[in-house]
């Protein structure tokens, strides 16, 4: 079986070569711009695709759901797999809060310009956030976690297929 997701101006490919059921679930922006953040489970396999944030908010609404996936905070285990699709806020900026303060700390991919650029937009947005909005940083990512976060991620190319298992594959496209 096969899911595409064309989000901004990447396609990425997933192929399960097996018979499935997609499961697809919004964890934020189901009917609003920004927070993308969508649970695609296929093959047995929970796939998030995006971590973003929502430029309106300031409070616990900035960020997706991720209770949904799990109330005590452990991820791993309950997420095979994260797609960081572009490196726009609204599809990233939360990347460093699931990492980092949910705990998830299993594969985590995106092209080599969003892995270049993603670091530097959310640091960007962590200082006006914390200095300027009044966030208070304990319900925030530091600077060093924004580092650690990038750490974890395995950059690819266009067109690169990454076999995650014999029979699951992910490759990135230009949509």
């Amino acid at each position: 079986g096969k899911g595409e997701w064309v989000v901004g101006k990447v396609s990425w490919e997933c192929w399960r070569l097996a018979e499935m059921q997609i499961k697809v679930v919004p964890l934020g922006a189901g009917q609003d711009v920004g927070k993308s953040c969508i649970l695609v489970t296929m093959g047995g396999k929970n796939i998030l695709l995006d971590s973003g944030m929502h430029p309106g908010y300031n409070d616990e609404r900035r960020f997706p759901d991720f209770r949904y996936i799990s109330r005590e905070g452990n991820m791993n285990g309950l997420i095979d797999l994260v797609i960081i699709s572009h490196f726009h806020l609204d599809h990233c900026g939360s990347l460093p809060y699931f990492t980092e303060i949910c705990g998830y700390s299993g594969p985590i991919y995106a092209t080599h310009p969003t892995k270049a650029i993603m670091p530097i937009l959310l640091e960007d947005y962590r200082k006006i956030s914390v200095e300027r909005r009044g966030v208070d940083e304990k319900d925030f990512f530091t600077s060093q976690m924004i580092k650690d976060c990038m750490l974890k991620i395995t950059p690819c190319a266009l067109e690169e297929t990454i076999v995650i298992e014999p029979d699951f594959e992910i490759r990135a496209y230009y949509a």
